[in-house]
């Protein structure tokens, strides 16, 4: 099985990557975790507008559909920026790991193609839930039916992603994939991967609505009722789900295979001492959190964005390291093509 998943790997671009591989290793993390923080904010800020105008229709009181009128309002925004800032990193990724990302790409191309009509339909249906929030106050149904069309979209659309670029991380699989729903119970990880990644944007969407909010108060003086409700809201959320997120943390790493999993614990001081202190600054960052969220605490407010600041750089880091860690035997034998190695070549 070895030597066939080195025989589906092609050579690599026989132009040489045009950068020094540090840099390009160091943009890709940075600008992949730019583009993730967009795309978590709006994900989660969609689910908490549909979320709390079900609630305001349950419970008939208008603060929660004010409240889902604000995170409506930012999830329109906050999806523009995603996508640009997307770009970046699939560039990156292109250009780093062509063998690998071109073949699994190719492994589940109609989903991938699909990709273009799937966000275009969901930004379009945001846009008519965002404008429409007045004028469907009387078709409540039917104004949520599209919030929710647009919530689940972006809910599969990370799925796509997630199978293509796991799926390249095992070549000695390639032989037997057979397209993207099949792969979704095919390739380890793909789960764990997925509830990892949602919980992370529900609770980003929930910082967020806090540091927005009390960045609001200083400049302002007050909040609305409405507000100090949301800012309160996002807090107790991005403190819960965090909680819920450390066991998340840890069914993806046993999901990992177990020389993988075994540097993670142990065997590389470099990977270990990454997991460990992204677990203690996720307990410290759930302390700020629930400080914020209970107490209304604004002293934990510069100090929560310093620390999830750092968890986010760690985490992006810990991503990189992962591929590399499972794809360097096949680097090994399929090296990239550097300026260095084509110049000794000839």
């Amino acid at each position: 099985m070895k030597y066939l998943s080195f025989a589906l790997i092609s050579s690599d671009n026989p132009l040489p990557i045009p950068a020094p591989i540090g840099l390009l290793e160091i943009l890709i993390v940075a600008t992949f975790i730019f583009h993730i923080i967009f795309v978590n904010f709006t994900i989660s800020l969609t689910a908490g507008a549909v979320g709390l105008e079900i609630t305001s229709m349950i419970k008939k009181n208008s603060l929660f559909d004010k409240m889902a009128q604000i995170c409506s309002f930012h999830a329109s925004i906050h999806k523009s920026i995603a996508v640009v800032l997307g770009v970046g990193p699939l560039l990156i990724v292109s250009v780093l790991y062509t063998q690998y990302f071109y073949s699994s790409t190719i492994l589940i191309g109609k989903a991938w193609m699909s990709l273009l009509i799937l966000l275009i339909t969901a930004f379009l249906l945001l846009y008519i839930y965002k404008f429409t929030w007045d004028k469907y106050q009387t078709k409540k149904l039917l104004h949520i039916s599209i919030g929710l069309l647009a919530m689940l979209i972006l809910f599969f659309v990370p799925l796509i992603f997630i199978v293509n670029v796991t799926s390249m991380l095992y070549p000695d699989r390639w032989g037997e994939a057979n397209g993207f729903f099949e792969s979704l119970f095919y390739y380890p990880q793909i789960w764990q991967r997925y509830l990892h990644f949602m919980l992370a944007s529900l609770a980003t969407g929930g910082f967020y609505m806090f540091v927005y909010f009390t960045y609001q108060k200083r400049k302002q003086k007050r909040l609305e009722e409405h507000e100090q409700s949301l800012k309160l809201l996002g807090a107790k959320i991005g403190f819960w789900i965090t909680i819920v997120q450390l066991v998340a943390g840890f069914l993806l790493l046993f999901s990992f295979d177990t020389d993988i999993r075994m540097l993670y614990l142990g065997e590389d001081l470099l990977l270990t001492s990454l997991l460990i202190l992204s677990i203690v600054l996720t307990v410290i960052l759930c302390m700020l959190l629930y400080a914020a969220g209970y107490k209304d605490s604004t002293s934990s407010f510069l100090a929560s964005i310093i620390v999830f600041i750092c968890v986010i750089g760690i985490m992006g880091w810990m991503r990189h390291e992962l591929r590399e860690a499972y794809l360097s035997p096949y680097l090994d034998e399929h090296p990239r093509t550097e300026e260095g190695i084509e110049s000794t070549s000839e």
